[in-house]
């Protein structure tokens, strides 16, 4: 347990770091407004004991793995998914809930050893995040992915239920364009033991929703409604 609560501290400083060096203008050669601390969606208090279950939050892509990317505008998906991880752990965190992450730094983790992670934990519930790219500009929304597994036909049905929790509270408090649950063939979502999803929340490479990612408070919606779709979800187990 000592070799979580480490990374814990590191994870809280880290988050401070990242959204000083995004509010310092990150992506600097992008026409979007500055990132500017604005207040919380919600406020909670956080309880003083956590006793819930686990949820391992996976930042997709890291490292050398930049995920969708640009140099003009400049942006990075690693480093969006990272800033929603924390976040959506920041709230699930003030709802009662441990919280693991798959990563909490610009680090490359293999595919299998995010799934490993939430199998080794025993996690209830598994959640990636990610940002949507298209060769279409015109492209965006939000989607949700699950595996729909023939061999284990009651974690699929569990992951897509999952699924529809989250994008309806992620739909409702963004007011973003619903692509709907769909079933993908993905390794974090295939090799998980647990229900699990991975969201793609938004596109990257539709300039509008680009720079409504771009700010702050429009990501704090998002993990807000990620988080609140999981609480939704296991509250009705």
């Amino acid at each position: 347990m000592i070799g979580w609560l480490l990374p814990r501290f590191v994870r809280v400083n880290w988050h401070r770091f990242s959204l000083f060096f995004l509010a310092m203008g990150l992506f600097t050669a992008c026409s979007h407004p500055r990132y500017i601390e604005e207040q919380e969606p919600i406020a909670m208090e956080m309880p003083q004991f956590q006793q819930g279950p686990v949820i391992v939050i996976d930042a997709g892509h890291g490292g050398k793995d930049l995920g969708t990317n640009s140099k003009s505008p400049h942006y990075e998906e690693k480093i969006l998914t990272l800033d929603t991880a924390f976040l959506v752990e920041h709230y699930l965190q003030r709802m009662g809930y441990r919280t693991v992450l798959t990563r909490t730094e610009d680090v490359s983790i293999p595919l299998e050893k995010r799934s490993s992670i939430a199998n080794d934990l025993g996690s209830k519930v598994f959640v990636s995040v990610h940002y949507n790219s298209a060769p279409s500009a015109q492209a965006h929304g939000i989607e949700v992915f699950y595996f729909n597994s023939e061999k284990n036909r009651g974690r699929a049905r569990e992951s897509k239920v999952l699924a529809q929790q989250v994008l309806n509270q992620v739909i409702d408090v963004t007011k973003a364009k619903s692509r709907g649950v769909k079933h993908g063939n993905l390794s974090v979502v295939r090799e998980t033991a647990m229900p699990a999803v991975l969201i793609e929340g938004g596109f990257l490479t539709n300039s509008g929703e680009r720079q409504k990612i771009f700010q702050t408070n429009y990501r704090r919606q998002l993990a807000w409604g990620v988080a609140s779709g999981i609480d939704k979800y296991l509250k009705g187990h």
